[in-house]
Protein backbone atom coordinates (compact mmCIF):
# COMPACT_ATOMS: atom_id res chain seq x y z
CA UNK A 1 0.00 0.00 0.00
CA UNK A 2 1.63 3.59 -0.95
CA UNK A 3 2.01 5.55 1.79
CA UNK A 4 -0.47 9.26 2.00
CA UNK A 5 1.55 12.23 0.04
CA UNK A 6 2.51 15.14 2.48
CA UNK A 7 -0.45 16.70 0.23
CA UNK A 8 -2.83 14.48 1.05
CA UNK A 9 -2.01 14.47 4.49
CA UNK A 10 -1.82 18.29 5.06
CA UNK A 11 -5.90 18.02 2.95
CA UNK A 12 -7.07 15.92 5.68
CA UNK A 13 -5.28 17.31 8.69
CA UNK A 14 -7.50 20.53 7.62
CA UNK A 15 -10.63 19.24 6.83
CA UNK A 16 -10.38 16.85 10.51
CA UNK A 17 -9.64 20.60 12.13
CA UNK A 18 -12.15 22.74 10.47
CA UNK A 19 -14.97 20.26 11.11
CA UNK A 20 -13.93 18.01 14.06
CA UNK A 21 -11.33 19.94 16.16
CA UNK A 22 -12.16 23.62 16.31
CA UNK A 23 -14.35 24.56 19.29
CA UNK A 24 -15.56 28.19 17.76
CA UNK A 25 -19.17 29.63 18.77
CA UNK A 26 -21.12 31.45 16.45
CA UNK A 27 -24.37 34.00 17.59
CA UNK A 28 -26.88 32.30 15.53
CA UNK A 29 -29.38 35.43 16.91
CA UNK A 30 -30.09 38.03 19.78
CA UNK A 31 -33.05 39.97 21.11
CA UNK A 32 -32.47 43.11 23.40
CA UNK A 33 -35.54 44.57 25.36
CA UNK A 34 -35.46 47.75 23.43
CA UNK A 35 -36.86 49.91 26.72
CA UNK A 36 -34.12 48.91 28.87
CA UNK A 37 -31.98 51.75 28.85
CA UNK A 38 -30.39 51.81 32.47
CA UNK A 39 -26.84 51.53 33.68
CA UNK A 40 -24.88 48.51 32.54
CA UNK A 41 -24.67 45.33 34.83
CA UNK A 42 -21.86 45.56 36.97
CA UNK A 43 -22.43 42.66 39.49
CA UNK A 44 -23.80 39.45 37.88
CA UNK A 45 -24.66 35.81 39.28
CA UNK A 46 -23.86 33.20 36.60
CA UNK A 47 -25.98 30.37 36.07
CA UNK A 48 -24.92 27.21 33.95
CA UNK A 49 -27.61 24.91 33.70
CA UNK A 50 -26.27 21.04 33.38
CA UNK A 51 -26.90 17.89 35.01
CA UNK A 52 -23.76 17.45 35.57
CA UNK A 53 -21.74 19.07 38.48
CA UNK A 54 -18.60 19.33 37.58
CA UNK A 55 -19.26 20.42 34.02
CA UNK A 56 -21.69 23.50 35.85
CA UNK A 57 -18.77 24.12 38.12
CA UNK A 58 -16.22 24.70 35.26
CA UNK A 59 -18.69 26.42 33.37
CA UNK A 60 -19.54 28.94 35.47
CA UNK A 61 -15.98 29.21 36.80
CA UNK A 62 -14.82 30.16 33.64
CA UNK A 63 -17.42 32.84 32.63
CA UNK A 64 -17.04 34.49 35.58
CA UNK A 65 -13.58 34.83 35.35
CA UNK A 66 -14.17 36.31 32.18
CA UNK A 67 -16.40 38.79 33.31
CA UNK A 68 -14.09 40.00 35.84
CA UNK A 69 -11.19 40.65 33.20
CA UNK A 70 -13.69 43.37 31.82
CA UNK A 71 -14.61 44.79 34.80
CA UNK A 72 -17.85 42.83 36.04
CA UNK A 73 -18.01 41.43 39.45
CA UNK A 74 -19.34 38.16 38.43
CA UNK A 75 -20.15 35.00 41.31
CA UNK A 76 -20.71 31.59 40.05
CA UNK A 77 -23.92 30.34 41.22
CA UNK A 78 -22.70 26.92 42.74
CA UNK A 79 -20.98 28.98 45.45
CA UNK A 80 -24.60 30.56 46.80
CA UNK A 81 -26.58 27.00 45.70
CA UNK A 82 -24.43 24.18 46.15
CA UNK A 83 -26.88 21.22 45.28
CA UNK A 84 -27.23 20.05 42.02
CA UNK A 85 -30.46 20.06 39.82
CA UNK A 86 -33.59 22.91 40.06
CA UNK A 87 -33.79 24.94 43.03
CA UNK A 88 -36.74 26.49 44.17
CA UNK A 89 -37.66 30.58 44.00
CA UNK A 90 -36.66 31.32 47.79
CA UNK A 91 -33.22 29.40 47.36
CA UNK A 92 -32.92 31.28 43.58
CA UNK A 93 -33.73 35.06 45.37
CA UNK A 94 -31.44 33.84 48.34
CA UNK A 95 -28.58 33.25 46.00
CA UNK A 96 -29.40 37.13 43.82
CA UNK A 97 -29.54 38.65 47.55
CA UNK A 98 -26.43 37.49 48.76
CA UNK A 99 -24.54 37.93 45.32
CA UNK A 100 -25.80 41.33 45.58
CA UNK A 101 -26.26 40.57 42.11
CA UNK A 102 -27.95 43.25 39.28
CA UNK A 103 -28.35 40.80 36.79
CA UNK A 104 -28.27 37.37 36.27
CA UNK A 105 -26.97 35.48 33.14
CA UNK A 106 -28.32 31.68 32.59
CA UNK A 107 -26.96 29.14 30.25
CA UNK A 108 -28.72 26.38 29.09
CA UNK A 109 -28.34 23.76 26.96
CA UNK A 110 -30.94 23.68 23.91
CA UNK A 111 -30.10 20.43 21.75
CA UNK A 112 -27.01 18.30 20.05
CA UNK A 113 -27.19 18.67 16.28
CA UNK A 114 -25.71 15.58 14.63
CA UNK A 115 -24.52 17.07 11.20
CA UNK A 116 -22.54 15.88 8.04
CA UNK A 117 -20.09 17.70 5.95
CA UNK A 118 -18.35 16.22 2.86
CA UNK A 119 -14.88 16.93 1.45
CA UNK A 120 -14.87 16.02 -2.66
CA UNK A 121 -12.28 14.03 -3.65
CA UNK A 122 -8.92 15.79 -5.22
CA UNK A 123 -6.56 14.71 -8.54
CA UNK A 124 -3.70 16.43 -9.05
CA UNK A 125 0.09 16.15 -10.41
CA UNK A 126 2.80 18.24 -9.47
CA UNK A 127 5.17 18.43 -12.54
CA UNK A 128 9.00 17.60 -12.28
CA UNK A 129 11.22 21.23 -13.71
CA UNK A 130 11.49 20.43 -17.15
CA UNK A 131 9.20 17.62 -17.34
CA UNK A 132 8.91 17.77 -21.19
CA UNK A 133 12.62 18.24 -21.58
CA UNK A 134 13.33 14.07 -21.97
CA UNK A 135 10.93 11.18 -21.56
CA UNK A 136 12.10 10.46 -18.29
CA UNK A 137 11.24 13.90 -17.13
CA UNK A 138 7.78 13.18 -18.50
CA UNK A 139 7.29 9.93 -17.42
CA UNK A 140 8.11 10.74 -13.60
CA UNK A 141 5.93 13.92 -13.39
CA UNK A 142 2.98 12.22 -15.03
CA UNK A 143 1.74 9.95 -12.24
CA UNK A 144 -0.92 11.97 -10.12
CA UNK A 145 -2.00 12.61 -6.41
CA UNK A 146 -5.45 11.32 -5.42
CA UNK A 147 -7.21 12.26 -2.18
CA UNK A 148 -10.35 10.58 -1.87
CA UNK A 149 -13.64 12.20 -0.44
CA UNK A 150 -14.35 12.31 2.81
CA UNK A 151 -17.35 12.61 5.47
CA UNK A 152 -17.45 13.59 8.53
CA UNK A 153 -19.71 13.50 10.88
CA UNK A 154 -19.48 16.11 13.73
CA UNK A 155 -22.04 17.69 16.56
CA UNK A 156 -22.92 21.37 17.02
CA UNK A 157 -23.87 22.03 20.80
CA UNK A 158 -27.27 24.88 20.46
CA UNK A 159 -27.08 27.31 23.86
CA UNK A 160 -29.26 29.62 24.76
CA UNK A 161 -28.01 32.43 26.86
CA UNK A 162 -30.13 35.20 29.23
CA UNK A 163 -29.63 37.85 31.16
CA UNK A 164 -32.13 38.86 33.42
CA UNK A 165 -32.56 42.15 35.92
CA UNK A 166 -32.55 40.69 39.15
CA UNK A 167 -34.88 43.54 40.75
CA UNK A 168 -38.16 42.88 38.47
CA UNK A 169 -37.07 39.65 37.33
CA UNK A 170 -37.20 40.87 33.44
CA UNK A 171 -35.38 39.74 30.54
CA UNK A 172 -33.13 41.94 29.20
CA UNK A 173 -31.09 40.18 26.40
CA UNK A 174 -31.27 36.64 24.72
CA UNK A 175 -28.56 35.08 22.56
CA UNK A 176 -28.98 31.43 20.89
CA UNK A 177 -25.41 29.84 19.87
CA UNK A 178 -24.18 27.56 18.08
CA UNK A 179 -20.61 25.47 19.04
CA UNK A 180 -18.45 22.53 17.20
CA UNK A 181 -18.85 19.88 20.36
CA UNK A 182 -15.46 20.04 22.15
CA UNK A 183 -13.68 17.76 23.87
CA UNK A 184 -11.97 20.43 26.51
CA UNK A 185 -15.10 22.05 28.54
CA UNK A 186 -12.93 24.89 30.19
CA UNK A 187 -11.06 25.62 26.79
CA UNK A 188 -15.20 25.57 24.81
CA UNK A 189 -16.24 27.53 27.87
CA UNK A 190 -13.64 30.91 27.65
CA UNK A 191 -14.17 30.93 23.77
CA UNK A 192 -17.75 30.50 24.34
CA UNK A 193 -17.41 33.54 27.24
CA UNK A 194 -15.48 35.73 24.75
CA UNK A 195 -18.43 35.90 22.10
CA UNK A 196 -21.29 36.28 24.80
CA UNK A 197 -19.57 39.04 26.53
CA UNK A 198 -18.48 41.00 23.39
CA UNK A 199 -22.02 40.84 22.34
CA UNK A 200 -23.29 42.50 25.84
CA UNK A 201 -20.57 45.10 25.74
CA UNK A 202 -21.83 46.02 22.16
CA UNK A 203 -25.58 46.52 23.71
CA UNK A 204 -23.87 48.33 26.59
CA UNK A 205 -25.38 45.79 28.88
CA UNK A 206 -22.01 45.20 31.20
Amino acid sequence: MRKPTRAVTLLLAACALVIGGCASTTLTSVWRDPSYSSVPFKTVLVMGVSETAGVRRIFEDEFAAKLKSVGVLAHPSYTFIPQDGPADRATLDAAIAKAGAQGVLVTRLLKVDRRTNYAPGSVWAVPAVGHYRDFHGYYSSMWVQYAPPQRYDYEVVVLETNLWRAEKGELVWSGMTETFAPSDVRRATQEFADVIIKALREQRLI
